[in-house]
């Protein structure tokens, strides 16, 4: 059996490591050289995808991108004023198959000097069993490539600007509401994990709120227990996605282009 294991890792590896091999033709717009294939939504985020990852992961990923830009599905992006902040940041999702290796950031580590940028596996996207991780995932690019550049008093995950989201996610804590244990993830770090478990528990998404980590479960307690953080998500001076929670099931692909190193 340890044999059949370590073979198992043996090939693994040499997956992992084809994976992020250089590309004769790697595909524009994306960092490394080891991307093949790329959708771009609303021209304002990028995601770039390896071979590993299947066409239709890739895809889905774009749809549940448009969903967060365009969260009432008109065709438009429901807040214009975080084009501009998406653009100057070149957000771009990195999509792999299992996970970048460390050899792989090393590859791409120069680009995140003008790049913001979020990594997510297929594995993780639309499982067959299971949560599916690209909603989190994608809700944190644009969240921090977008509305906090655009509404810093309101989005800010950082300490010294003291946002409205920041003090939200203070109080939260302050009333057992919510916990965030993973002593890699700072204060800013769990302010846009809240932030996200927040909007699940406005939409809705009980498979993103299974944990204990965020106790208000339903849109009815957010509105009785944390009834500023429901009014910063319904206020009127922007547009933050309140409508539906993104299943990937995005109408309008005219707003989503794919490329491949092939075409």
């Amino acid at each position: 059996m340890k044999r059949c294991i370590g073979l198992l890792l043996f090939f693994s590896a040499l997956s992992s490591a084809g994976e992020f091999s250089s590309v004769e033709s790697p595909v524009a717009g994306c960092p490394g050289d080891f991307f093949t294939q790329k959708a771009r939504v609303f021209d304002v985020v990028t995601i770039c995808a390896t071979s590993s990852v299947p066409q239709d992961k890739l895809k889905h990923a774009a749809n549940v991108t448009a969903q967060w830009l365009d969260n009432d599905q008109n065709g438009q992006i429901d807040e214009p004023n975080i084009i501009e902040p998406l653009r100057n940041n070149h957000a771009t999702l990195l999509m792999s198959q299992s996970g970048f290796s460390d050899e792989a950031f090393e590859k791409l580590e120069p680009y995140f000097d003008h790049m913001l940028g979020q990594d997510l596996s297929a594995d993780e996207t639309a499982p067959t069993i299971g949560r599916d991780a690209s909603q989190e995932e994608i809700h944190h690019l644009i969240v921090n490539a977008g509305w906090q550049p655009y509404l810093p008093a309101v989005f800010s995950d950082k300490n010294a600007k003291q946002s409205a989201l920041y003090k939200q996610w203070q109080l939260a804590e302050q009333k057992g509401l919510y916990s965030y244990d993973d002593p890699t993830c700072d204060d800013a770090c769990k302010t846009v994990e809240f932030f996200y478990l927040a909007t699940a528990a406005y939409l809705g998404s009980g498979a993103d709120l299974q944990s204990d980590e965020m106790r208000v479960k339903s849109r009815k307690e957010l509105r009785h227990l944390l009834p500023d953080l429901v009014s910063l998500m319904k206020s009127r001076d922007y547009h933050y996605p309140i409508h539906l929670w993104p299943d990937g099931q995005y109408r309008y692909s005219g707003n989503i282009t794919l490329t491949s190193q092939t075409d």
